[in-house]
């Protein structure tokens, strides 16, 4: 096996290199001097103890630039040809990364975290001000402004459609405003097919009648709405199970809980679940 040797006189003539840039220059020596010499990169890998990758990484270029880091001093000589720039796009309250995008078509290449330390540098070296935040139709927001917007969160929707007729009409204790609910209501009527459907089914099982089940199918196997016909028809492929839990007292959610017990106890175990150690676990339990 051939040996490859690191010419260090080569490194006096330019600028000197750190401890670590100093390691990766003889890495990448190393490394091209045994392609040159016919090794492949998977036995270049072996022999240097380091990956595929970092091999054809450092195959070809000048070992000098490849094994240098990346300086921010480099970043802020670039970004300085542009302050005059940036600070017009500053005065016109300019989003960071609108400003990144203007000077990077400018021939910026450095990063947009930089771009935004160098903006907060100008803002209070110069005082400009500066709003940064903008609302949704993209209008400037000053820092401590208060923005008066009323809005209905989607979870006080699905809290209303659940709730029962008592509770909607409660005036004390109002889930949503009634002006809310007309407004939301008229502009999406979806809403109000799933609301009746909600009603209808929670009537059911309030009535016991399992004829109301049958009417309850017919009405939503037809419906628009993907999610509700979908269910109707769940619901018709095991009628009977389905009408037995409406006309009977009896339920097999004392099973059903049970089978999630020993579900989470088989989870819990982390692939350990073999019959002794598991029915010991429950047994346990």
């Amino acid at each position: 096996m051939k040996t490859c040797s690191i010419k260090k006189t080569e490194l006096n003539e330019k600028d000197p290199l750190s401890k670590a840039e100093q390691r990766r220059y003889e890495e990448i020596v190393r490394i091209q001097t045994y392609l040159s010499q016919g090794y492949s990169a998977t036995v270049i890998k072996d022999m240097l103890h380091t990956t595929y990758f970092r091999v054809r990484r450092y195959a070809k270029g000048d070992p000098y630039k490849l094994c240098r880091f990346p300086s921010i001093k480099h970043h802020r000589v670039n970004y300085e040809h542009y302050r005059e720039d940036i600070i017009n796009y500053l005065q016109q309250n300019m989003q960071y990364k609108e400003i990144y995008a203007r000077i990077k078509d400018d021939g910026y290449t450095g990063k947009h975290t930089q771009v935004k330390l160098y903006c907060h540098k100008l803002i209070l070296e110069l005082g400009i001000k500066h709003i940064s935040k903008r609302n949704s139709v993209g209008v400037p927001i000053k820092e401590k402004q208060e923005i008066n917007v009323h809005y209905v969160s989607s979870r006080d929707v699905f809290k209303y459609l659940w709730a029962t007729q008592i509770e909607r009409n409660d005036t004390q204790n109002l889930i949503i405003n009634e002006n809310d609910v007309k407004y939301i209501f008229d502009k999406y009527p979806i809403l109000s097919e799933l609301q009746q459907s909600i009603d209808d089914f929670r009537a059911i099982y309030a009535a016991k009648d399992a004829k109301l089940m049958d009417s309850y199918i017919d009405k939503y196997k037809t419906s628009l709405i993907d999610a509700l016909k979908s269910f109707a028809n769940g619901l018709s492929l095991d009628i009977d199970a389905v009408k037995n839990s409406v006309i009977s007292e009896m339920s097999n959610g004392f099973v059903e809980g049970n089978n999630s017990k020993v579900k989470l106890i088989k989870r819990s175990m982390y692939g350990r679940a073999k019959l002794p150690l598991l029915r010991a676990k429950i047994l346990l339990a």
